[in-house]
């Protein structure tokens, strides 16, 4: 059920981009009608309506869209003819092609329930008339003309030809005692109404006359140039290609192809429901919904109080109801916003191709992409945000994981590496993995070249596990090349890549089998747009801490354990750290704390407070790097509460765990 609902979207997104696609073509098409009229063609704006017929029929291939598959198709060959200069645009090729784009509207009306067949070959036929007059245009031009022509006079050719000039020769014989003034008059005569192209031998020889064929063109039809020449000389106009005269069987006129009924047909409603909306926008309504979050709170304290007043208890009662309604119709209201700005994570994969591709070549390797998941949603901008991070990580896989072609073979693996993009949903959060079969990572070369860049000292990298000094790679100004290239050697990259996904609040771990290939596993947030969010109090200073990464609440007694220092829960082992003494403050004596248990994959971490004040939905917004300590993914305004900071719980738990290491506290305020 679920696969016939993703494919029902998709195929909603198609009619959408198709849509969007023919109104761009039908406002070229326009552009290009009246360039037609003007005699001037914009060569941007016919290769714009190639793209756009190339790009439908594509589209409609993936979707089995037949009849539009085939439409497009025919279209594409004429577009690509008519940029080319192989054929002339002439106002009913104009006309021809603007019926396909007519009739490309009405198939996609339809949404592929209709018959189009007999419209669709009557009209393939009429574009092909064109292309049959093209062939034996060419065809004869090259034999009689190309093989004497001049490097230039062959663009001229080619020029007066896309312009969709008539091409005529004009046989012309000159007495001998005065053929010098007379064929400068001529060609003066000639250069006033057409473009003299070349003066070519002729074939034809006597023993008085000297014979010429003069190759013009011009936009006047043969009558009028035999007219202009006949006083001048004793001459003959020959056609070599008249496009803009209709030869006996030329493309059907306006009023040909009209049919009857047609208009009928025709409409101008769109066949998609769908509405493209600036994510601002959307950012602005969930402000919205925030702030009436507080209001709703601020009810339900007002219900909770009047409940307590006998003479207004039952308005206190009627308040409570009507807040419980507001709670549900706000959760609804969020729900629907997010899943607006729900898009499927196959819109990034996607981009990935054409990329490995161009480094895959820059590094001599060759490699594919495969994916999984495609169908898996997340936030617009948590997509956005993404895009860097996976460059990155792809481009460190071709330049230092994959081997050559000819190292793979010998190694037994298939010559072509595979990079396997998947993504899978788990709880609020989605996990996005990128594998790849090459040579996976040496853990004791990575440990040493750490060592030898100056990453960390000795002494430092002899006590780190296997998983931590995996994670060196990740430090500021860690590479193992010695050379710089294009690609890399600078030391930036995975640093970028851890960087950013700490920004999305993710957490970003690896695996690796020395020879067999590497896999990040990173595990991202489904939105950071609007969340759920405890509100909690520790040392008088209230902050929100997300629910997504909340596995469970405990109650503690007795003094708080040592930043750092692990407790057990259900048996595990986790680290604890007092919120207060993380930001630099002094803690309150409390006989009773609270320990929020929160986790990314398989990582946990116990936040001890003071207080859990309230839940509410909170729209998260971002502060400058530059006065963002470390633990703080944002802000929230709490409207006459304040304005509250926005725990990040995967970077209170990397600091902590950074701390265990090394035993230095970093210095944080907040």
């Amino acid at each position: 059920m679920a696969n016939i609902d993703v494919k029902a979207e998709r195929f909603r997104e198609f009619l959408a981009e198709a849509e969007d696609i023919l109104n761009s073509m039908g406002k070229g098409l326009l552009k290009l009608g009246k360039g037609v009229k003007a005699g001037v063609i914009d060569p941007a704006v016919l290769n714009g309506i190639f793209r756009s017929a190339h790009t439908l029929k594509g589209m409609s291939g993936i979707f089995d869209f037949r009849d539009m598959a085939a439409l497009s198709h025919a279209l594409e060959d004429t577009l690509d003819l008519l940029r080319l200069g192989r054929i002339t645009l002439t106002d009913d090729v104009l006309y021809c092609v603007m019926s396909a784009h007519s009739l490309l509207v009405r198939i996609l009306s339809s949404k592929g329930e209709g018959d189009f067949t007999a419209d669709i070959d009557g009209l393939k036929a009429r574009l092909a008339l064109s292309h049959i007059k093209k062939a034996r245009t060419r065809e004869e031009i090259s034999r009689e003309l190309l093989s004497v022509l001049t490097e230039y006079e062959e663009h001229r050719l080619r020029e007066c030809l896309r312009e969709g000039k008539n091409i005529f020769i004009v046989d012309v014989r000159f007495p001998i005692t005065n053929f010098d003034k007379g064929y400068v008059t001529l060609t003066e005569l000639l250069k006033t109404k057409s473009e003299v192209i070349a003066t070519l031998p002729s074939s034809k020889t006597s023993k008085e006359m000297l014979h010429f064929d003069i190759l013009i063109g011009t936009k006047k039809d043969r009558p009028f140039i035999d007219a202009l020449v006949k006083n001048a000389a004793d001459a003959e106009v020959r056609v070599l290609s008249e496009p803009v005269s209709k030869p006996p069987q030329s493309i059907p006129s306006f009023e040909e192809m009209k049919e009857p009924g047609q208009q009928g047909k025709e409409t101008l409603r769109r066949v998609s429901n769908t509405v493209r909306v600036n994510i601002n926008k959307l950012d602005h309504i969930m402000n919205i919904i925030s702030e009436l979050g507080i209001l709703k709170s601020s009810i339900s304290a007002l219900g909770a109080s009047l409940r307590n007043e006998r003479e207004l208890s039952v308005y206190g009662i009627e308040l409570s109801r009507a807040e419980k309604t507001l709670e549900r119709k706000l959760s609804e209201l969020r729900d629907s916003v997010l899943d607006v700005r729900m898009v499927p994570i196959g819109q990034l994969f996607g981009r990935f191709d054409t990329f490995l591709g161009k480094i895959s070549r820059e590094a001599g390797k060759e490699a594919r992409i495969v994916t999984h998941g495609d169908e898996t949603e997340l936030d617009k901008l948590i997509v956005e945000e993404l895009a860097d991070p996976l460059m990155h990580i792809i481009r460190n896989v071709v330049d230092h994981a994959l081997e050559t072609p000819e190292e793979r073979e010998a190694l037994g693996k298939p010559a072509i590496g595979t990079i396997t993009l998947s993504a899978y949903q788990k709880g609020n959060h989605v996990i996005v993995e990128v594998k790849d079969d090459g040579a996976g990572i040496d853990v004791d070369f990575v440990r040493d070249k750490a060592v030898d860049r100056g990453v960390v000292t000795s002494e430092f990298a002899t006590g780190l596990s296997r998983q931590e000094s995996l994670e060196l790679i990740f430090m500021p100004g860690f590479s193992t090349r010695d050379v710089v290239s294009e690609t890399s050697g600078r030391g930036v990259g995975m640093d970028v890549v851890k960087e950013n996904i700490t920004r999305l609040s993710g957490i970003i771990d690896m695996e690796t089998v020395k020879g067999k290939g590497t896999r990040f596993i990173l595990t991202i947030p489904i939105t950071l747009a609007i969340v759920q969010a405890l509100i909690v109090e520790d040392a008088k200073r209230r902050y929100a801490v997300p629910l997504n990464s909340v596995l469970e609440i405990i109650e503690l007694r007795g003094a708080p354990p040592a930043d750092g220092a692990p407790i057990t829960v259900g048996g595990r082992s986790v680290p604890a750290v007092k919120l207060s003494r993380f930001f630099g403050h002094e803690p309150t004596a409390r006989d009773v704390r609270y320990g929020i248990i929160a986790g990314l994959a398989e990582h946990r971490l116990c936040v001890i407070v003071d207080q859990l004040i309230e839940e509410l939905d909170v729209v998260v917004k971002p502060l400058s790097r530059i006065i963002k300590p470390p633990g703080i993914a944002g802000a929230t305004e709490m409207g006459e509460k304040g304005t509250l900071l926005v725990l990040d719980v995967t970077g209170i738990l990397e600091q902590v765990m950074k701390e265990r290491k090394t035993g230095a506290p970093a210095a944080r305020t907040a």
